[in-house]
């Protein structure tokens, strides 16, 4: 208890830090009170987990705080007014988290809804597509009662709890194959017309939004977790020409997809126009050298075009340099490594899916938003998790640590009654 309030405080005491030094005004003390709540719930959350006798992993909740309280520090450097929002967002975040965490008594039960998690993903794109807003190019969001709602951050949750279901279901034929085609053997039709299906409509409809950054990280999810799954190189193999096509019909199809190839390739072609974005982006990370400008001391919060959600690592990498910038990685890094060290655990097949999922999940959009932003990719607009503004996004990503979470201690609890059972038949 007291190691773990110990390691709760230190990460309250780094905001803590961060708010002071960038000085806010008198005008800004509804956000220091939000920010208070902030401290009392993270408080709260450590003694609620004493309380309940919480036995899952003890380190990646404190990582993913840790990088909530810098990315709530830097979208309050960014646009203070805007960060109110954001500590609203975070503090339900964390209430729908513990709530998850402490009320869901065998999540096994989501195993049995598949076919409803599916009609689910794709109803949600559907009412984007019909009633959505656009914004940087894509009919991503709409809006209920003045808040705007992102439905394909929750898209995210009913496709990993789809996936998990389809493939525990499947796993056997999956990995075997019933077809053979000259010296493969594939599973039959009836088998992979469910999974066919999905990814036909869920990728077609954020096709005709134009989500395409979306899109990737479905993809990729979709591909990795079958791998995991099969362990089979054959649908790693049968996935690149199938992406390389329909990468291609993309580039064809959307011209915001041919600007952004041609920045992405050279954008200092029009760096005052198309190019600014990333060439912006760019020098703020060049700026930043290895210890960084300091908290407050860029250029890159005013010069980079959304640096609040996509670009916010931009103005991290300047702000504390190549060292901060590394700092974050690896705390995303042991999120992910933790998420994959609890699938492994996991006491059942569906748990194990299911957190291997949430971890290519997680792994996926980090990689896919930093390499947009230090043009490895073209970019994708998608927001880096628990750091780039945005309600929707960390909603989501809380309640998948949450179920994560619920993963881990369940198989601490089952791992600790079978060794008191053994303990008892040996006395």
């Amino acid at each position: 208890m007291i190691q773990r309030l110990t390691l709760r405080i230190l990460i309250l005491g780094m905001m803590w830090i961060g708010l002071g030094l960038l000085k806010l005004d008198a005008e800004m003390s509804r956000l220091l009170w939000q920010a208070l709540i902030f401290t009392v719930i993270v408080l709260l959350g450590s003694l609620m987990e004493h309380l309940f006798n919480y036995q899952g992993d003890p380190y990646i909740l404190p990582v993913v705080q840790a990088i909530m309280a810098l990315g709530l520090v830097f979208v309050v450097r960014i646009n203070p007014d805007v960060a109110l929002h954001q500590f609203w967002w975070a503090n339900i975040g964390q209430l729908l988290f513990y709530a998850v965490l402490l009320s869901i008594r065998d999540y096994r039960y989501f195993g049995r809804f598949r076919y409803i998690w599916g009609l689910l993903a794709v109803g949600l794109l559907l009412v984007t597509l019909f009633f959505g807003s656009e914004e940087g190019g894509a009919t991503s969001s709409f809006r209920i009662g003045g808040i705007g709602l992102q439905p394909e951050e929750f898209v995210k949750l009913a496709l990993l709890l789809f996936m998990a279901t389809y493939l525990e279901e499947n796993e056997e034929l999956l990995r075997v194959g019933t077809v053979q085609w000259g010296r493969f053997s594939l599973p039959d039709w009836r088998t992979l017309r469910p999974f066919m299906i999905m990814v036909a409509f869920v990728l077609g409809i954020l096709a005709a939004q134009k989500s395409l950054g979306t899109a990737l990280v479905f993809y990729m999810l979709f591909v990795l977790m079958l791998y995991v799954v099969t362990e089979r190189t054959l649908y790693l193999g049968i996935s690149m020409p199938v992406f390389l096509l329909t990468g291609t019909v993309g580039y064809m199809l959307f011209r915001h997809v041919r600007v952004r190839v041609s920045v992405w390739l050279n954008p200092w072609q029009d760096p005052t126009g198309m190019g600014y974005q990333i060439a912006q982006s760019l020098f703020a990370i060049g700026g930043g050298k290895i210890l960084g400008t300091g908290l407050g001391n860029g250029i890159g919060a005013s010069t980079v075009p959304v640096a609040i959600s996509d670009f916010i690592f931009s103005v991290i990498a300047e702000e504390l340099g190549f060292a901060g910038s590394m700092a974050v990685l690896v705390l995303f890094l042991i999120v992910v490594m933790r998420a994959f060290a609890i699938s492994i655990r996991a006491k059942d097949r569906f748990g194990q899916i299911l957190a291997a999922g949430i971890g290519i999940l997680l792994g996926t959009e980090t990689l896919i938003i930093l390499a947009g932003v230090t043009k490895l990719l073209p970019l994708t607009g998608i927001p880096l998790p628990w750091v780039s503004y945005g309600g929707s996004s960390l909603i989501v990503h809380f309640i998948l640590l949450g179920v994560l979470l619920n993963i881990s201690n369940a198989t601490a609890v089952s791992s600790h009654t079978t060794k008191n059972r053994g303990r008892e038949y040996a006395t």
